[in-house]
Order: structure tokens, then sequence, then C-alpha cells
């Protein structure tokens, strides 16, 4: 299951295959193929590389993962995913589920001695797990289990046990990583956030940095400053990748018409969506869907 990018009237994202009855899913995905771009959620993540390395990429610092490594992200974390420079794939693993899972309910001691202590750490962010202790290597066999379980029925009990002793190896990665000072000091993000926000839901619409720098309500030169020194391009910049990426999944999932899904994606006009296409992918749009379909027939 490809992660789907749903956000709710804050831009945060709801995550596809997360149930009120039962707030665990499993994504397969392919990040050689498309860059997840960036998002943050309460859910929390266990992931490890399949196939390949990966790039997560905070407001505070990038990781890689390798091949057969896992990596644990916090609630809410702002971030980004792609393929590694020099991979030739790059596909993930990702049990995502809400912590009520494992809590139970409203300041159990679940909660309060097991969970609230990394939720509310600020400082934990992505933390990698390896192979190379034992108790990374027994977090990565809980990963592979939960693998083996997808869309099986009747396993939720099984699912809940095997997050519940993943989480109590994490507590202790925590320490031996805290005790080696991996951790690095938060910032704060709400005004990056509320930029995102912003552009994630008048994509479609015709902005400009006047329009994002009077909603986060800050001078233009601000905001484009702030910007860059976030995510290392202008405002701008993100909100044609952005456009382009919501592209490429219409073009892929849906039969709209290229002329509509220009549209649809904030370009003015078809022309100039397939010449920005083909400048970020070196392919046209059409070119781009008929790949997407011969893909699903080999």
């Amino acid at each position: 299951m490809e992660l789907s990018f749903i956000q709710d009237e804050n831009a945060v994202e709801q995550i596809d295959g997360i149930l009120y009855e039962f707030p665990y899913t499993m994504h397969e995905r392919d990040l050689g193929r498309d860059t997840i771009p960036w998002h943050w959620h309460e859910e929390l993540e266990f992931n490890y590389a399949y196939k390949g390395s990966i790039v997560v990429e905070t407001v505070n610092q990038a990781y890689t993962i390798r091949q057969g490594e896992a990596y644990f992200i916090n609630t809410n974390v702002m971030n980004t995913k792609r393929k590694a420079d020099g991979a030739s794939v790059a596909v993930e693993h990702a049990h995502l589920f809400h912590p009520i899972l494992l809590t139970g309910h409203y300041r159990s001691i679940y909660e309060t001695k097991y969970l609230n202590p990394v939720l509310k750490n600020q400082s934990i962010e992505v933390m990698i797990i390896k192979e190379e202790t034992k108790s990374g290597k027994k977090f990565l066999e809980l990963l592979y289990a939960l693998s083996r379980l997808n869309n099986m029925e009747n396993q939720e009990f099984q699912i809940r046990i095997l997050l519940s002793q993943a989480w109590l190896i994490l507590i202790d990665e925590i320490e031996i990583q805290r005790q080696k000072h991996v951790f690095h000091a938060s910032h704060t993000l709400e005004r990056t956030k509320d930029i995102l926000s912003f552009i994630h839901q008048h994509y479609q619409e015709k902005i400009t940095v006047a329009d994002i720098s009077c909603h986060a309500n800050i001078s233009t030169k601000e905001c484009v400053r702030s910007f860059k020194n976030t995510f290392h391009q202008t405002p701008m910049d993100y909100l044609i990748h952005y456009r382009i990426e919501q592209a490429k999944r219409l073009l892929r999932e849906t039969d709209e018409p290229v002329t509509n899904i220009a549209f649809m994606t904030g370009f003015q006009n078809s022309a100039y969506f397939g010449k920005v296409f083909k400048k970020f992918l070196e392919v046209t749009p059409k070119e781009f869907r008929a790949s997407c379909k011969a893909d699903l027939t080999l």
C-alpha cells in the first residue's frame, strides 16, 4: 500500500489505512519512484529499508538509512523522504500506528510511564536502529514479523503485541543512544508548519510569496529567508515541486486528461505544465502516464 497524502484543514496528514477501530497500517513505499514531500502526522512510524538506502530529512538533520536498518519517527515530526544519492532503488516497509493503540485510554499507565517520555521529548525526532546490537536485531525481527502479518485476517492482537514489544526495545535503544549524545535540540517549528500548511491547502490556486508571507504575518524577505534556511529552497520552488508531485499522483492514479490535471494542480495552462513537468522528470506528462501503465502490466 502506498502512502496517500490526504490532509485535514491544518494540513496534517491523514494516513490511508488508519481506522478508528484499529489505528495501524503497513505501507510499502517505493521512494525510488517518488519523493515524499514535507509532512507530519500524529501516528508513529516503525520502518525499515527493505531495498536500497533512504534519506529521511527533518528540519534539524538528514538521516541515511541503509538496507537492513530500521528507524523510528516520533509523533508530529516534520519530515521528507527520498532515495539516497547513489542508490539504485529505495523501498521501505513502514508500520504506522496511532499511540492510542498501545496506551489504551487517556492517562493509562502505558501512556504516562512508557509512551509520554518519548512522545513529549522534542529532541527525539528520528532514531536509526541497526542489527549490530542484540536489541537492534530483535527490533528488526519484530518488524519483519509485522510485515508477514500484512493483509492477513484476525491478526489485530498479534500486531499490538509485536508493536508493544518493539516499543520496549525502542525505550532501551533511546537510553543507549542518549549516552552516545546522538540527539539534537529541537527548534520551534510552528511558523514553518504554518507556511507549509498554507501551501498544501492552496497549491491549486494562483498564490505568490506575498500571499504566503501575509498568511504567516511576516515580510516577504523574512518568509523567503526563513524558508530557505529550513528547506534549502524558496517557497515558490517548493510550491512547484509540490505541484509536480501531486500531478504525478493524478497521472498515475486517474484517467483525467492532462489539461485538467494541469489546472487541478495550479498550473495556468497545459503548455506551461508540460514544460515544467519535462524539466523535472525528463519526460512529458503523457509519457509518464504511459510508463506507469506499462509498469502495471509487467
